[in-house]
């Protein structure tokens, strides 16, 4: 399956950037990394913000202990943006785009992420296999 990866990076000298850590301890100006299956080819355009996604403790699901609870419009602008097709025919991405973004803090409402149907529901009618 070919996929669009858009990774959002953070412009030089923006603020943040001793919180951004790798899992093994060295920093990175990456913000947030997204994949898309779709291959609409609709990708970040220019002026536009990417969704920061919260938790908020008071709403979270026990099943669900780490899950993200609201979104909200982010404080990153995207303000450029580059991308790279794939080279040969046997790549898993079809396309790499480069988001570069600047920090510019917005007040924005928090708006709660709807969860899907229990999977027990999902499977009512259906026949189980083993």
């Amino acid at each position: 399956m070919s996929e669009t990866w858009i990774i959002f990076h953070a412009e030089p000298d923006q603020p943040g950037w001793e919180n951004r850590k790798l899992p093994m301890g060295g920093l990175t100006g990456i913000l947030d990394e997204q994949w898309d299956y779709t291959g609409s080819g609709q990708i970040p355009q220019v002026g536009e913000r990417f969704r920061q996604f919260l938790q908020i403790e008071a709403f979270s699901d026990p099943q669900f202990p780490k899950s993200s609870t609201h979104s909200r419009e982010g404080d990153w602008v995207v303000t450029g943006v580059e991308r790279y097709s794939a080279t040969s025919p046997d790549c898993s991405k079809l396309e790499i785009v480069l988001c570069y973004c600047k920090f510019d803090p917005v007040v924005s409402d928090l708006k709660p992420i709807g969860r899907g149907q229990p999977q027990e529901d999902l499977q009512v009618g259906h026949k189980a296999y083993s």
